[in-house]
């Protein structure tokens, strides 16, 4: 992901995710983790697909945000990025992803599930909105290994 393409990321982030986030959002995790923000693109270089990934302590990286346009779901775009933020993640000496997801989402939690991801906590009350949470992790290597 490119510096200039925060704008773009954070419009997305707005269309696509159910919760506020700050406009420095974006830049704060590029000054973090460069190598774990991920864009995708149509044909005319719109952003349609956008992931925001953190260090953590013990070998993990997060998955903080992840969004891909809607109109373009289902189309590989997400699996796509998830593919690419494992090699980022692999090179960074990683050996797992976390994440957390609505546990109402149930769609999310299915993509993630077919990606290897497995439940591991249920984080009552973890959105501002009170909503719960599911804590899922997955080996850096992906399905099986």
């Amino acid at each position: 992901m490119r510096p200039e393409d925060s704008s773009r990321a954070y419009a997305l982030i707005c269309e696509s995710l159910d919760s506020y986030f700050v406009p420095s959002i974006v830049d704060y995790f590029m000054m973090q983790w460069p190598g774990g923000q991920i864009v995708a693109t149509d044909f005319t270089g719109d952003i349609i697909g956008y992931m925001a990934g953190s260090r953590l302590s013990g070998g993990r990286v997060s998955i903080a945000l992840f969004c891909v346009k809607r109109g373009f779901r289902g189309q590989g775009i997400g699996s796509g990025m998830l593919d690419r933020f494992r090699r980022s993640a692999m090179m960074d000496g990683a050996r797992s992803i976390q994440l957390e997801v609505r546990e109402t989402n149930s769609e999310a939690i299915s993509f993630y599930r077919r990606r290897g991801f497995m439940p591991v906590e249920r984080l009552e009350h973890f959105y501002e909105d009170g909503g719960t949470g599911i804590r899922m992790v997955a080996n850096v290597f992906g399905v099986g290994n």
